[in-house]
């Protein structure tokens, strides 16, 4: 009686051992994405999952080759920039994985023409994680997760859609890329699948999110979606990107785990500071993952509002964006009525409830994205639902009048822009 009691035991416990986290993660690995672009070059990456000798071609519309990079050695992570391209201008590339073509992709490099129009994206909180992730390093799931056989999150994989649907020329990510802890491990079937349509047409340029930050600093993302700069001002962290007549500032104002709270003397004020000063963009975008201004859980942030807000408004800063707050809301705050708060943080995690504000003009708990398109003195901002429907749309004028005479005196380069084009 003791014999088959025993067997099946054994057999219990054999068939329990294949759930087990025993195994390794699957090796990180990506499509071929567009790491970065300006008005002259454009950067390839990709992360394979064994070394590899990677090259990168471009093509003009008629078919013409431009440029590209041979392979050099056998890397596992690529990034090739092509060089001595012409600005506005949208060209192919294709990408060959030891002599074989394996992705092809296309994007626009930017103007120079303050008038060309730009249109791009932005996002927050999607880096949600599907249930399989947590099977991956089991025995009976390691393989399949490997291959790639199961789906993503339903969410983030829609956002994903809809955002290459849409064929920005850049996606601002606001932060919590990646759920839980920011681990490399999560990135592909966070990030890397649920937007590889998107990433094969546009850069990412993300900020930095508390989740992020939990393991390793936020490395990943530095490692995965920042351009390595040796003169980067603290180590990466905050970046400054320009598109035609758009600036992107990224900050990192984590201080949760760092315990370094955001005041005058603040890493991210001083780059705003020098930004702002010495960048001649008219259309300048801030973008950090924490809200100055929540109708949510986060709750204002009396931080930002005394140190950083000030900042923006004197120096005519076109929109402030975040995230963190899994819903879409804006603010008009009376302090700085010049300058829109948006925070987008519905780009796939749970959502949150909203309650009401005195500050807010809209706020939604839905999945969402955003848009937004410049053309010449325009600014429109957009807010789409998951189902596609219009959650949110403002304008953002240019600085005028008394605000654009304040600025001459702050930053006359940028002044003389924003006249001529306005003009």
């Amino acid at each position: 009686m003791k014999a088959p009691w025993l067997a099946r035991s054994l057999w219990l416990l054999g068939f329990a051992c294949l759930w087990l986290n025993v195994a390794d993660d699957p090796p990180l690995r990506s499509e071929a994405y567009v790491l970065d672009v300006d008005a002259e070059s454009v950067t390839i990456g990709l992360i394979t999952s064994a070394p590899s000798r990677v090259s990168v071609e471009c093509f003009d519309r008629s078919g013409a080759s431009v440029g590209g990079v041979l392979a050099g050695e056998a890397a596992r992570r690529h990034a090739m920039r092509v060089p001595k391209l012409l600005p506005g201008v949208d060209y192919e590339y294709r990408v060959a994985v030891d002599g074989e073509v394996a992705y092809r992709g296309s994007v626009r490099t930017a103007p120079v023409d303050d008038r060309a129009p730009v249109r791009f994206a932005f996002l927050g909180d999607s880096g949600d994680q599907p249930w399989w992730v947590w099977l991956q390093r089991t025995p009976v799931l390691h393989w399949p997760a490997r291959w790639g056989w199961f789906p993503d999150s339903a969410a983030v994989t829609g956002i994903g859609a809809a955002v290459a649907g849409y064929g920005p020329d850049f996606v601002v990510h606001l932060g919590d890329v990646v759920y839980p802890k920011g681990q490399h491990a999560h990135y592909r079937s966070g990030f890397f699948r649920p937007f590889s349509a998107a990433l094969a047409q546009a850069p990412f340029w993300a900020v930095l999110g508390n989740h992020d930050v939990m393991e390793a600093g936020g490395q990943q993302v530095l490692a995965n979606l920042r351009v390595p700069n040796p003169d980067a001002v603290a180590g990466g962290r905050h970046f400054s990107r320009a598109f035609g007549p758009v600036r992107i500032l990224g900050l990192d104002c984590n201080s949760d785990y760092s315990g370094v709270h955001v005041d005058a003397r603040h890493s991210a004020l001083e780059f705003v500071r020098h930004q702002v000063q010495h960048c001649s963009e008219p259309w300048i975008v801030v973008a950090a993952h924490f809200p100055m201004r929540s109708a949510s859980r986060q709750k204002d942030r009396g931080e930002l509002l005394v140190a950083l807000l000030p900042e923006l408004q004197a120096n005519a800063v076109s929109i402030y964006m975040s995230g963190h707050d899994h819903c879409y809301q804006r603010f008009l705050d009376a302090a700085a009525p010049d300058v829109p708060l948006v925070s987008s943080g519905g780009g796939g995690k749970d959502l949150y409830d909203v309650r009401p504000h005195k500050h807010a003009k809209v706020l939604v708990k839905a999945f969402h994205w955003g848009s937004i398109e410049v053309r010449g003195t325009s600014l429109e901002v957009r807010c789409h639902g998951l189902d596609g429907a219009q959650l949110d749309e403002f304008r953002v004028p240019l600085p005028a009048g008394p605000r654009l005479e304040d600025l001459h005196s702050r930053n006359p380069a940028r002044a003389a822009r924003i006249a001529k084009l306005g003009g």
